[in-house]
């Protein structure tokens, strides 16, 4: 028999103050706040981000996420 594994945070929000829209994606609290301007709201390890915020996100992580791929090759 398969349980279905039940997630604390379902149907939850962007984690961004004043922010309201549904989550997309879940990044580390400390990259967010380091990388970021964005004020996060989050109580655990990770904070949801909506669609635009990770957009964000990833535009302000975007060189470091090069430099590592490129460690690789």
């Amino acid at each position: 028999m398969k349980h279905e594994r039940k997630s604390k945070r379902r149907n939850k929000t962007c984690d961004v103050k004043g922010c309201d829209e549904d989550k997309k994606q879940s990044v580390p609290v400390g990259k967010v706040s380091k990388k970021t301007d964005l004020e996060i709201e989050a109580s655990g390890r990770n904070a949801y981000l909506c669609k635009k915020h990770w957009k964000k996100y990833k535009k302000a992580t975007k060189e470091e996420r090069e430099m590592r791929q490129l460690s690789w090759d």
